[in-house]
């Protein structure tokens, strides 16, 4: 029996789960564990995930595992026991074979078939020895088991004292947060209060235990509920890829087409005027010849007169050379002396054109997430980026805002109405940079034209100034127009909206200024348009305007200027201003009397207040919904950048 509790205390015994080992494996540092516990730690240490090896908690020995590939709950079962370990497993390991007689009747020299476990006795017990084991009451309340059944018992360690290791522990000190035997409670713990026996809290650790695990399963379920809901949109994802790259290869070959038409019709006209080039030079051919023959013959006629010698056929032939039809031979018709008939040429601009093909408007690839502007989003104040520039001579009066993706840097734009300029803030190798384009009047609204391109409206001069975003701002070209406006937006790669307020309405124009088409659309004789002082097109194609003036609506236009909608709030007074589409149609429109941002849905009825006062909004403006779903927000003199957060 001594033996026995002396090889299972010492040797068969795990040290992480301080049990008999459950189906032991030995490291290459030859320390043994439980399969499940060695697997276990090893999946909570990152540097042996990242090794491909099993990781011993005493020596920090790495073994390394051979078919890595497979799951890590599987790395264990490559690992054998040492063969010492299972030999002792096999004859000594409590419910093993071997070990199915009594404990105490084996002491006395006898064969007795055990029928129960005692785990704090760490013995086995036969039925007339676990009779006096119950009556005697030093182990009346001890832990036995029965054996009856084809159980597996597991042997529970009493925990031992490290600095005594004779002595169990059984105390706990609440102050110290420490376990300890009876002499540590004598030699450190004198002075402490709250020192309970380790029994008595062992219930209450177990209840927390259970509570913390009963967490950790429905995290564990949690996450893995997430992580399937991401597994699965992995492979929707590489579902999409080829559908993706079919509409791009379909987008190309229709670009494609219609270069190849319009090069057949280009070939065919120069056959055409080929063909009629060559007509005509075969006629005046043709003319030539015949005149050359006449010559011919008329100038063999001469020279046989001349030797004749005959005073009547000389005095002839120089009649008729004076002669009205002579002239005829002798003089080539109009125009024969031009042998070249003109010269086709195929005329265009290298330059032009591949200008042109970098702008091509093939499509663009987009990422339609979930609408992050649903009921239960909330929003969160992410960032704020102050735009006072250093050498502002006045307090910043930002009007609207736009963002750029340059070099993978996101560079915000804004125009300041008071400083007479329109300005970038990025970073650059960590550092905050900004960059300040001065103008000949107040910049009003951007529309953003591609990547690295928008369109400024200075209302007092009468000018759409393009600039490009490098991150740095640098002003490339002007487009003077006949009135002065406040919103733009872009349409088509070739035509703008912008809004008037002198006459009040919507003007289609293309890059040069030119008015192409004027909206003033009346409803139930109302003019519906006052002060369109911002803009935005949607994903249809319509146009967004906020109106300012009596009108105060929200208006959604067709480029022919047939009314989607109308939002107009009838219990206050409202101040629209910044507007924008989210990728899921809905609509974001500042409210700058209610200091709020509000959602309406595609068909233009009010959803709800996505931003208020609450969320550190005084003196909104502009907006600006970046393709990540961050909303940007000119608020005073800063821009504040929030994320939304509640959607899954």
């Amino acid at each position: 029996m001594a033996m026995h509790r002396t090889l299972t205390d010492n040797l068969l015994t795990c040290s992480i789960c301080m049990d008999v080992f459950d189906d032991p494996c030995t490291l290459v540092c030859y320390h043994t564990f439980c399969r499940k516990c060695v697997v276990s730690y090893t999946e909570t240490r990152p540097e042996a995930i990242s090794a491909k090896s099993l990781l011993c908690p005493f020596c920090r020995k790495m073994t390394k595992v051979a078919n890595s590939n497979r799951p890590v709950e599987e790395w264990a079962q490559e690992v054998k026991p040492s063969f010492l370990i299972q030999g002792l497993m096999d004859s000594f390991a409590p419910c093993s074979q071997g070990t199915n007689n009594c404990n105490l009747c084996d002491d006395d020299g006898e064969a007795t078939l055990a029928t129960s476990w005692c785990s704090d006795c760490d013995v086995s017990l036969c039925g007339g020895c676990l009779k006096a084991h119950v009556r005697n009451p030093a182990s009346r309340h001890h832990d036995v088991s029965d054996l009856s059944r084809d159980v597996k018992v597991k042997k529970r360690r009493k925990p031992m004292c490290k600095e005594h290791p004779d002595q169990r522990i059984q105390f706990c000190c609440k102050e110290c947060k420490k376990l300890q035997c009876q002499s540590c409670c004598i030699l450190y713990h004198r002075k402490c209060e709250s020192i309970v026996s380790l029994e008595s809290v062992l219930p209450k650790m177990q209840n927390t235990l259970q509570t913390v695990k009963q967490k950790l399963e429905t995290d564990l379920a949690t996450s893995n509920t997430r992580l399937a809901k991401k597994e699965a949109k992995c492979t929707e994802i590489n579902e999409n890829k080829s559908s993706l790259q079919s509409q791009v290869r379909s987008a190309t070959h229709t670009a494609i087409d219609l270069i190849k038409k319009k090069e057949r019709q280009l070939l065919e006209q120069i056959d055409d005027v080929t063909e009629k080039q060559i007509g005509q030079m075969k006629g005046d051919i043709k003319r030539e010849e015949m005149a050359r023959q006449m010559i011919r013959q008329h100038s063999e006629l001469l020279g046989r007169a001349l030797e004749s010698e005959s005073d009547v056929v000389i005095c002839e032939m120089y009649l008729w050379s004076e002669s009205e039809e002579a002239a005829t031979v002798c003089v080539p018709e109009s125009g024969m002396e031009d042998v070249s008939g003109g010269k086709a040429c195929f005329i265009h601009d290298r330059h032009l054109m591949c200008e042109e093909l970098n702008d091509l408007h093939l499509g663009v690839v987009d990422i339609i997430v979930g609408d992050v502007f649903d009921s239960t989003s909330t929003a969160v104040l992410y960032d704020t980026v102050d735009i006072q520039a250093e050498d502002d001579k006045k307090k910043p009066n930002a009007l609207d805002v736009a963002v750029f993706v340059v070099d993978n840097t996101d560079t915000i734009v804004v125009t300041d109405c008071d400083n007479k300029c329109v300005k970038s803030f990025y970073k650059r190798n960590k550092k905050s940079c900004q960059s300040k384009l001065g103008v000949q009047s107040a910049p009003r609204c951007i529309a953003k034209l591609n990547n690295n391109k928008m369109a400024v409206t200075l209302h007092g001069t009468k000018e759409i100034i393009i600039v490009e975003v490098k991150p740095e701002l640098v002003l490339q070209s002007s487009i003077s127009t006949r009135k002065g406006y406040y919103g733009l937006t872009s349409l088509t790669p070739t035509t703008l909206a912008a809004g008037s307020g002198d006459p009040p309405c919507v003007d289609i124009l293309d890059m040069t200024g030119n008015v192409l088409r004027t909206l003033d659309p009346v409803t139930d004789g109302e003019s519906l348009a006052s002060a369109p002082w911002f803009l935005s097109t949607t994903r249809q194609g319509n146009i967004l305007v906020s109106y300012l003036g009596y009108a105060h609506r929200v208006l959604c236009l067709t480029p022919h200027g047939d009314v989607v909608f109308r939002y107009h709030p009838t219990q206050q007074w409202p101040f629209f201003a910044g507007i924008t589409e989210t990728n899921t149609g809905h609509i974001l429109v500042i409210d700058y009397n209610a200091q709020c941002v509000i959602q309406l849905s595609a068909s233009g009825t009010f959803v709800r207040e996505v931003l208020t006062s609450r969320d550190g909004i005084t003196s909104p403006y502009g907006l600006y919904l970046s393709e990540s779903q961050h909303l940007y927000v000119i608020d005073d003199d800063c821009v504040k950048i929030y994320s939304f957060t509640g959607n899954t």
